[in-house]
């Protein structure tokens, strides 16, 4: 078995990550070559979102027991909150003979970028054109002002990880930044 390449896929909220990765995936192409991961996470179930689909939700308690039991490729904690990415997506997709996506933070992705073999790993950073876009889509899940704020000041601290990462996609039009991002995955995936 032949062992994935892994797809890392960062960037702040709001920059549209889960909408180009929830696109893509309706692309034969993607389907056929390329698992997402789900990742683990403390944080509160917004509106519309789905257990395993989106995340799995779990509390603190629970968290830190799969931490200890080494069940994470890397965690990291963003504002009040815990992500882990599970090492069982990575085992699956060698055994499915696919490529890896994951959408992390990007201190778990730089700390991947450190740890997995160069040659089995690309790094993609999404971004909105400017900070008053960015403000705008948070507005629109209907997030609180105060959360909002934070994600914001997350966000400039965020785009000083830009030097790890091996492409930068602007999000301004979704349709071209899906192309951009196929593009990408077509010219290094695994073969």
């Amino acid at each position: 078995m032949r062992k994935p390449k892994v797809f890392i896929i960062s960037g702040p909220s709001g920059a549209g990550k889960t909408t180009l990765i929830n696109r893509l995936f309706q692309k034969k192409f993607v389907r056929d070559n390329f698992l997402k991961s789900i990742s683990f996470t403390t944080r509160k179930k917004r509106r519309g979102e789905k257990e395993g689909k989106d995340y799995f939700f779990v509390d603190d308690r629970k968290f830190r027991d799969l931490k200890k039991k080494e069940f994470f490729l890397e965690t990291q904690k963003v504002l009040d909150d815990f992500y882990g990415t599970p090492k069982f997506f990575l085992e699956e997709a060698e055994r499915k003979g696919k490529d890896l996506i994951l959408c992390i933070d990007v201190k778990g992705g730089k700390y991947l970028k450190n740890k997995l073999k160069k040659d089995k790993i690309v790094t993609i950073f999404i971004t909105a054109p400017h900070q008053k876009e960015l403000f705008y889509r948070l507005k629109r899940r209907k997030e609180d002002s105060q959360n909002i704020k934070k994600r914001i000041t997350l966000a400039k601290k965020e785009l000083q990880f830009l030097k790890f990462y091996d492409y930068l996609i602007v999000n301004q039009n979704i349709g071209e930044s899906i192309k951009e991002l196929e593009k990408i995955l077509r010219s290094k995936i695994n073969r």
